[in-house]
């Protein structure tokens, strides 16, 4: 049985990433998910835990996209809420195309996802079948058919028939807190980003963030605005949906970086590194946002 742990860079993913060093085995696999499109300072610090821990992290790429700006300009528009395939394109199938053509065996992925970050994950299982929606449907479209995930779909069923595919995520029930106190209590920082206000520190920013995170980001890194801006320009697309900010104060179908920065540094509310509301990035059945 091959343990595999998804590793974000974020506070959640490594607090299972513990976890699995204090209660299952130090031999365990420590893979990341590339998108081109994190901070920084999240690669910097993604660094700092391989080395203190020894993980010799496995960094997942898509075979078909260099990163985030490469899918959008093929794609030509950025991501949004109701097409997220970012997630997919960059996380999702790289994490498949590494179980089924690296790992040939049974075994656990470990995921960092809690319960109390939102209604959608706390619907989810602290256990489960990695390949759930293969083998179960996601949905029933509305001629009554069932849907189910596609990609491989053939030789995951195959992989399903011979190995175990489980999903283990052993911070489900915890809280922001207990995360935070649990990496501390074993020697290490979270993240540098949450120190200064952010909530998530995968994509810097995910097209779904909240607005507190958008002031941060143009308040302390006024250059990944301006970088946004000129990739909008340049694709032709906004980066934001036109639902992220009311639309009296944007011209057009859709807001501008700028118009959003705007309205986001009037309406600032500051959020809490603590708190458990309702999570407004974009997170996948697979976790491997956080």
């Amino acid at each position: 049985m091959k343990i595999i742990v998804s590793f974000s860079g974020g506070k959640d993913s490594l607090a299972a990433l513990l976890w699995v060093r204090n209660n299952m085995s130090k031999k365990f696999t420590t893979v990341f998910c590339y998108t081109g499109w994190e901070s920084d300072l999240t690669y910097k610090y993604i660094d700092e835990i391989d080395n203190k821990l020894d993980l010799n992290i496995v960094t997942l790429r898509s075979k078909k996209y260099s990163g985030m700006i490469d899918l959008a300009e093929k794609k030509k528009r950025f991501p949004s809420s109701q097409r997220r395939f970012c997630t997919s394109e960059l996380k999702s199938i790289p994490m498949i195309d590494y179980l089924l053509d690296e790992v040939n065996d049974n075994f656990i992925v470990v995921q960092g996802i809690r319960g109390a970050e939102s209604a959608s994950r706390a619907a989810m299982n602290a256990q489960c079948n990695y390949f759930k929606y293969y083998l179960n449907p996601y949905k029933v479209d509305k001629n009554g058919k069932p849907k189910y995930h596609t990609y491989r779909r053939g030789e995951v069923l195959k992989y399903c028939e011979k190995h175990a595919t489980d999903v283990l995520r052993p911070v489900f029930d915890w809280s922001a807190q207990q995360v935070i106190d649990y990496i501390l209590d074993n020697g290490l920082e979270p993240n540098p980003l949450y120190r200064i206000g952010m909530k998530r520190v995968g994509c810097f920013p995910c097209v779904m963030c909240g607005l507190s995170e958008i002031h941060q980001i143009a308040t302390r890194f006024p250059e990944r605005i301006i970088e946004i801006a000129a990739y909008e320009k340049k694709i032709c697309s906004s980066f934001f949906g036109p639902d992220k900010i009311p639309s009296k104060y944007y011209k057009g179908a859709y807001p501008l970086v700028h118009d959003v920065v705007k309205y986001a540094n009037n309406k600032y509310d500051e959020g809490q590194l603590f708190g458990d509301a309702e999570a407004t990035t974009c997170m996948s059945y697979y976790g491997l946002c956080e």
